[in-house]
């Protein structure tokens, strides 16, 4: 299996679910799994728009692991994400992996990953 991680202008995209959630234990922070599948334009423009902002990047370095994981990845994670069928979701998912927030789907509101970022 080949695993990347992306550093970017404040924080680290990792693509190993099982590495961010160890992360986010280790550090006590909340665990931001951007899901995605293969060949999702939405899902990039999505990612693009918020990776481009640096204020949602800042709060994501102090307050998140985020891990990006795509549709039908051979890793392990929550059930929940098995049975999503729009794309991009996020969820927010603390230390027993239940949710801290509800998952927001398609069109990624900057605004609304904000609030769900604050402790």
């Amino acid at each position: 299996m080949l695993l990347l991680l992306f550093e970017l202008e404040g924080f680290t995209i990792e693509n190993s679910y099982n590495t961010a959630q160890y992360k986010a234990l280790k550090s006590n922070k909340i665990l931001l799994v951007f899901l995605t599948k293969k060949g999702c334009s939405a899902c990039n423009k999505a990612l693009m728009k918020m990776i481009n902002s640096k204020r949602l990047t800042s709060l994501i370095e102090k307050n998140a692991v985020f891990v990006l994981v795509y549709r039908n990845q051979e890793e392990s994670f929550p059930i929940e994400m098995l049975y999503t069928t729009q794309y991009p979701t996020l969820f927010f998912l603390d230390r027993e992996e239940l949710f801290t927030c509800k998952a927001l789907r398609g069109n990624i509101n900057i605004t609304k990953t904000m609030d769900c970022l604050h402790p």
